[in-house]
């Protein structure tokens, strides 16, 4: 994923400061917590609603599921340019509660009208087949370390797809997204990112 200049301007602010106060002070109130809320807010917005192209939505998302993708950033079993390093400067306590503060956000849910109805259909046709909600739930609202998946940006699903296709990201503990994502094609990808997006989760 190409580096976002506004966003790495903030990284780099980031990883230079060390993000020292958060050694004298923890919690979601505490001021260190509010610098490393801004710094995310930078490209998933202070909403957790991402504005800009191949940034996932965080707001809304299972706090098990949040926490999980950091420590694996942290720790580079998932690499990204922007999070790998953002999150090596993060604590146990820091992953917990972004985890809980995303989770509290308003998920995004689209408004307007659905501009390829028929893409819709066909996603729909390859979720039933596949089954994403056993997993995503009934109204793709995620669970646990499973995902939201409801309103999430089209561009993101399917750069999530691929990362699963080409082996740059993997479940935790199961290979069911591989296996998923393997046996899908580009245009089973768009119609399926396609129709997620256009999913209220309500």
């Amino acid at each position: 994923m190409r580096l976002l200049p506004r966003c790495s301007a903030l990284l780099v602010a980031t990883v230079i400061g060390g993000l020292a106060a958060g050694a004298q002070e923890s919690g979601v109130n505490s001021q260190a917590f509010k610098e490393k809320v801004e710094i995310c807010g930078a490209c998933h917005d202070p909403s957790g609603v991402a504005k800009m192209e191949g940034v996932p939505h965080l707001a809304g998302q299972p706090e098990l599921y949040v926490q999980w993708q950091l420590v694996y950033f942290r720790g580079e079993t998932r690499k990204n340019d922007m999070m790998t390093p953002a999150a090596k400067e993060l604590t146990d306590q820091d992953i917990r509660d972004l985890g809980t503060y995303y989770m509290s956000l308003a998920p995004a849910s689209p408004t307007d009208p659905d501009p390829d109805p028929a893409l819709t259909e066909a996603g729909a046709k390859i979720e039933d087949n596949r089954h994403c909600n056993q997993c995503h739930l009934e109204k793709f609202t995620g669970q646990g370390e499973t995902p939201r998946l409801a309103g999430q940006r089209e561009d993101y699903i399917i750069k999530a797809l691929h990362d699963y296709q080409q082996g740059a990201r993997r479940g935790r503990g199961n290979v069911i997204m591989p296996e998923i994502a393997y046996s899908l094609n580009e245009d089973d990808i768009k119609a399926l990112a396609h129709y997620m997006s256009r999913q209220p989760g309500k």
